[in-house]
């Protein structure tokens, strides 16, 4: 009898799909190697691990097989930047950097360090953090590098953005930064 996969063989999947990405597979081959992943384990009832072995070695038998060359992280890392991302990367930064003191401050009631209006500080901050993250969003989107991972058998996404991502990538910022207005209440 067939078993679909349970939270740690989709760990196992998971670890497969992100170093499959970091091989440089292309998303139409990571879906299909998906697929013949999940068939394997509904068909057989074996574990992931027990058929492929860990997510690192069977990565890299897909990668020789389609006779992709590995590439450092650094290196892969360094080749996809350029000088407008780091200078948007510091932006982004100092602006983080300048959101979160102004909070403090007002929540200490005190002036930012550099004698401006915190309320002033706070909202600069958050206008530029704003056009920033409205940036990557649309980089995200638009982007000629997009290959996704796609289900060869319905052709659904394999790898969906949806609501538990957007919590995350939404809550966590806010719960700290209410935390930091919430600290600067506590010096008063």
């Amino acid at each position: 009898m067939g078993r679909v996969l349970n939270s740690t063989d989709q760990a196992w999947r998971d670890d497969l799909l992100l170093r499959l990405r970091l091989l440089d597979v292309p998303g139409a081959r990571i879906g299909e190697v998906l697929a013949e992943v999940e068939s394997h384990v509904a068909e057989t009832g074996e574990r992931p691990r027990e058929a492929f072995g860990t997510p690192k070695e069977y990565a890299g038998q897909v990668a020789a097989a389609l006779g992709v060359t590995p590439v450092g992280p650094w290196a892969q890392v360094r080749s996809g930047l350029s000088w407008r991302d780091l200078c948007l990367a510091v932006v982004c930064g100092l602006s983080g950097y300048a959101f979160a003191t102004a909070l403090w401050a007002l929540g200490a009631g005190e002036p930012t360090t550099v004698g401006l209006p915190t309320w002033l500080v706070a909202l600069t901050a958050a206008l530029v953090l704003g056009g920033c993250a409205l940036r990557f969003v649309l980089q995200a989107r638009h982007s000629p590098d997009a290959d996704p991972v796609v289900d060869p058998r319905d052709g659904a996404d394999m790898v969906p953005f949806g609501g538990r991502q957007v919590a995350l990538l939404v809550g966590l910022p806010l719960l700290m930064l209410v935390g930091m207005v919430a600290g600067g209440l506590l010096t008063r």
